[in-house]
């Protein structure tokens, strides 16, 4: 597909496979290519589910290339305008994901670290292999950083203030089982089962009324950033939308005649 992503869809599963420079090291290249991805994906009406992966073992993420911040020239004067500039550019990668109206499970089979595990709290699903070393943090402030690809608060919302605050200040790294437990991830998985139980997942949403799947994350993203009566008015909006669609009118007569309906999306 591009010079960091490569794209595969087979029976509506689409599996984004990031390889960038060995350790998907986030820079302005790799979510360039995610954002147009992802955008296209939300759009296409054979896509029913998103996986999005590495072609790299020991690697999901690592987090912003450093080479690209260890060049900054701090004494430039318009240094802090340029930098917000290109955070506010990154978001949109991390927004295309988060807001894509098809499910996305996050397929962490190796190091999901600083902005690689930014990725990951913007997809719908976290499934982690727990193989004794892959770790998964955000790790900015060990280097005298913070988080700039959403981790404050998207981080707070997934797992709590109690839990996040110490983990983003501390640049707490864990392993698949703790994670877990923590609520940053949705399953600990074997290596020998991990493939196995992220493909069946995958299958398993591709069954699913993705027009209703799509409805249902834009009102709990704006109820998230908006707050609850904005949530409100989206969720009936949205509603009437579902009531309305074909796939509405499948299941419920699906359910009366005791068949599994087949959607379509539509």
């Amino acid at each position: 597909m591009g010079q960091t992503l490569d794209l595969e869809m087979t029976a509506g599963v689409a599996r984004v496979t990031m390889h960038r420079g060995g350790n998907n090291a986030i820079a302005p290249d790799l979510l360039g290519e995610l954002e147009e991805c992802f955008g296209g994906l939300g759009s296409d009406p054979h896509c029913r589910v998103v996986i999005l992966q590495s072609a790299y073992e020991k690697y999901f993420s690592v987090g912003a290339d450093l080479s690209l911040m260890a060049s900054i020239d701090r004494l430039a004067p318009d240094a802090e305008d340029r930098i917000i500039a290109q955070v506010v550019a990154n978001a949109r990668a991390f927004a295309a994901i988060e807001s894509c109206p098809k499910p996305v499970i996050a397929s962490l089979g190796g190091h999901a670290l600083g902005g690689g595990c930014e990725l990951a709290l913007c997809c719908d699903y976290r499934l982690m292999v727990d193989d004794g070393r892959a770790l998964i943090g955000q790790t900015e402030a060990s280097l005298g950083l913070i988080p700039g690809g959403g981790a404050t608060q998207r981080l707070v919302r997934l797992i709590g203030r109690a839990r996040a605050l110490p983990m983003l200040i501390e640049a707490t790294r864990l392993g698949a089982p703790a994670a877990a437990a923590a609520g940053l991830v949705d399953l600990a998985l074997r290596p020998e089962d991990f493939e196995a139980r992220v493909q069946a997942l995958a299958e398993r949403l591709a069954g699913a009324a993705t027009l209703a799947v799509g409805l249902i994350k834009e009102a709990v993203n704006k109820g998230s950033a908006s707050g609850l009566e904005e949530g409100l008015r989206t969720e009936a909006r949205n509603f009437a939308r579902a009531a309305l669609s074909q796939d509405a009118a499948v299941g419920l007569m699906s359910f009366l005649a005791r068949q599994e309906p087949q959607f379509t999306g539509e």
